[in-house]
């Protein structure tokens, strides 16, 4: 053997042979005491071995205990050390497996609806005068085409069934899934349902919805625009024949906490915004009800000027509860009717705060299931730190600078019931060779016991 003196192994036979020898003598009585010295024995013999190739000598004497207790780190320590090289690796592996994105639980894809709802039946407009309404809209949907989890398609069926008539498609910074969803509905429910195309202009300082245009607005610093970057977009949508309405101030000006800033930065005043020439807010987005800027609007609306409009959107990225509704009276069901009334100001809504219930539920994604193991895994080792980072831009960046915690207790922790997980693991290895030990004697003796018979 590679290290081993000649000397060494002789005194490894030895120890052995003499193991054997006290095996017979009237030293050990009982199967018992069999047992438990020859086990100790076969304990050892990794001792003796790895004294062997160190140049030393261990043996069973009560003055060499030690080198039995050494012989157990030692395996302990090989045991601790290849589990710890082995949690390492899958770390590396599993951490940025929970930090990626496309793993989707559900199978939003295969969902349909055939159910309808009617929150007509329980509603009354927020305005009695638009009592004979004929319009239920959605003013703000999300698709497949930027963030959201329906195809345009998928959008138009869902729409229908949460009571709606019409719906704003307003993808992030584009137009294409307001398009599709508009060309489904003229194929597929002709003169029955209403797709105004727009767009969610996003970045790190506002959302807006620019609706009922052709084509993506695209104009100055898309990431952080400044106030005359917004200016040029608000009139490049006007030039287009569309509208310009502000969405969800407080969800903007809502504070990060970790971060200790607004979700978008340096949001603009809602007197610098009618300054610069949007249409219109939205003062219901899903089921927040931004009563200051409806109260600022209904005041400056009551007064001479040009009319601002109130909207509410579901802001739908999955199916989910339905809280309010744009409702309108137009001339016919039609795109331009509608935008005709949407001009003027002249629209109301139905709010339920607790929302309609939902009647469809996604299955879950075959990919999620066959990938949730080493995504839970993933999530083990993500409480070892916390990372925030921030809104994201929809432009490829965040608005924040990334920070990132880590929590030395629980590193600290892990590593302890590692060494505890090794050395229960070579304690009940023990044990269980003991018994194994225990019964082969067992079953020796009797076979002994049998012979002589």
């Amino acid at each position: 053997m590679s290290g081993v003196s000649s000397a060494a192994l002789d005194s490894i036979h030895e120890a052995d042979a003499s193991i054997v020898e006290l095996e017979n003598t009237e030293k050990i009585k009982g199967p018992l005491q069999r047992w438990w010295f020859v086990s100790k024995g076969r304990l050892c013999s990794g001792c003796r071995l790895a004294g062997a190739a160190l140049g030393k000598t261990y043996s069973m004497q009560p003055t060499n205990r030690n080198a039995l207790w050494l012989g157990i780190l030692q395996v302990v320590g090989r045991r601790l050390l290849a589990m710890s090289v082995f949690v390492a690796v899958l770390a590396v592996l599993m951490v940025p497996l929970q930090n990626s994105v496309g793993i989707e639980t559900f199978n939003f894809g295969a969902m349909s609806f055939d159910w309808e709802t009617s929150p007509r039946d329980s509603l009354v407009p927020f305005d009695p005068s638009l009592s004979n309404y004929n319009v239920l809209l959605d003013g703000h949907a999300h698709t497949t085409v930027s963030d959201g989890r329906l195809s345009p398609e998928q959008l138009v069926d869902y729409s229908i069934a949460q009571g709606c008539n019409a719906v704003i498609v307003t993808d992030h910074n584009t137009v294409r899934g307001g398009l599709r969803a508009e060309q489904y509905a003229k194929t597929r429910y002709p003169g029955e349902f209403v797709v105004i195309p727009g767009m969610e202009y996003s970045n790190c300082r506002i959302h807006m919805n620019f609706i009922n245009i052709n084509a993506t607005v695209k104009v100055g610093n898309r990431e952080f625009p400044s106030d005359e970057d917004m200016q040029l977009a608000i009139n490049r949508v006007h030039e287009l024949g569309g509208l310009v309405i502000v969405n969800h101030i407080p969800w903007s000006n809502r504070t990060l906490e970790r971060l200790g800033t607004p979700r978008l930065l340096n949001h603009p005043s809602i007197e610098s915004l009618i300054r610069w020439g949007v249409d219109g807010f939205e003062i219901i987005n899903q089921a927040t009800f931004d009563l200051p800027t409806f109260q600022h609007v209904r005041a400056r609306n009551s007064s001479a000027g040009r009319p601002l409009i109130l909207m509410t959107g579901s802001d739908v990225h999955k199916p989910n509860t339905a809280f309010a509704w744009t409702v309108l009276r137009a001339k016919t069901l039609s795109k331009d009717a509608i935008m005709e009334e949407i001009r003027g100001a002249r629209t109301s809504f139905l709010f339920d705060p607790t929302g309609n219930r939902a009647k469809t539920i996604p299955a879950y994604s075959s990919r999620y299931l066959a990938l949730a193991p080493l995504v839970e895994l993933a999530d083990y080792f993500g409480t070892f730190y916390d990372r925030y980072s921030g809104q994201y831009s929809f432009h490829g960046t965040h608005c924040q600078r990334d920070i990132v915690d880590f929590h030395g207790l629980s590193v600290g922790c892990f590593v302890l019931y590692l060494i505890a997980g090794a050395l229960l693991f070579e304690l009940v290895y023990q044990v269980l060779g003991l018994v194994a030990n225990f019964a082969k004697e067992r079953i020796r003796r009797r076979g002994v016991t049998v012979g002589q018979a």
